[in-house]
């Protein structure tokens, strides 16, 4: 067994701290096990302070604010690509050689162990396939092409695999700081600014940029790194996109990642519990 410590970090915009963040940090207190640190980024820290304060969660956390990590005029960009460019900065905050990013709105359902995500002392390079036709594997196949073009690189490998979109994403620091400075050797001293200050982040364009695919395209096309990769569909995440998907969901894999913003969290508490989950206990 794998016994490495990762440290992981979520990302928490001051609107998703009153949704799902409770039950999001109560699961990874029972269900993550290979804690190292966690760290907690936020465009608001006296909120977030206030909460953990009050709910007792991530109690030793590191909290901070996202402005700690973000160029002048990166900070002008919108919410989505300022925390886009915090994950990929990640290795500035965390001190394990690999780490995790949790995303605030991901619950894990079940114990999560090292070897599942990182093999040797490499991360796991998870990926989802859809069964065509599927509108959203255009949507992904549309996105690789974009950051090929970024990247300036034949996206071939990351072809092939089409969807890195998962909120509980392990990187890997050394790779990290390697794509930055590559970028900053393509497009000067403040890449991500140059590249996203003119680009509209309407849900129908965000295929434009993303943080796991640019990583995993760097990773598989730019510096061919050989890496054990995991279909995300062999029971290990969900994405839960509506309410309709909430309830044909059995609640029977790893991870869950609950997309919308306005699900009933008691309802998803009362499946937890009728599913005899050990986070049932701390709920």
């Amino acid at each position: 067994m794998n016994e490495q410590l990762l440290d992981t970090f979520v990302c928490v915009h001051q609107r998703d701290v009153s949704y799902l963040l409770e039950l999001v940090l109560r699961a990874y207190e029972v269900n993550f096990r290979p804690k190292a640190r966690l760290v907690m980024v936020t465009n608001d820290l006296p909120y977030l302070r206030e909460f953990c304060e009050r709910t007792g969660v991530a109690q030793g956390a590191t909290l901070t604010s996202d402005a700690d990590w973000l160029s002048v005029k990166e900070r002008q960009l919108s919410g989505w690509y300022r925390q886009q460019i915090i994950k990929l900065r990640a290795y500035e905050f965390c001190q394990t050689p690999n780490f995790c990013n949790l995303g605030a709105d991901t619950v894990l359902l079940q114990p999560i162990e090292a070897d599942e995500l990182v093999a040797g002392e490499f991360p796991i390079l998870y990926y989802t396939r859809h069964p065509l036709p599927d509108l959203h594997a255009r949507f992904e196949r549309e996105r690789i092409s974009h950051i090929g073009r970024i990247l300036r690189v034949e996206p071939t490998q990351a072809l092939s695999y089409v969807d890195f979109i998962n909120d509980l994403f392990c990187f890997n620091g050394n790779t990290l700081r390697s794509l930055n400075g590559y970028l900053e050797q393509l497009y000067g001293s403040d890449p991500y600014y140059t590249l996203l200050s003119g680009l509209n982040d309407s849900p129908s364009l965000r295929n434009r940029f993303g943080e796991w695919t640019l990583y995993s395209i760097y990773l598989l096309d730019v510096l061919k790194r050989q890496v054990v990769l995991r279909n995300t569909k062999s029971g290990f995440l969900h994405q839960v996109h509506s309410r309709r998907s909430l309830w044909l969901y059995q609640f029977n894999t790893k991870v869950a990642h609950f997309v919308s913003k306005d699900f009933d969290i008691g309802y998803i508490k009362q499946q937890i519990s009728r599913r005899n989950l050990e986070l049932s206990k701390y709920l």
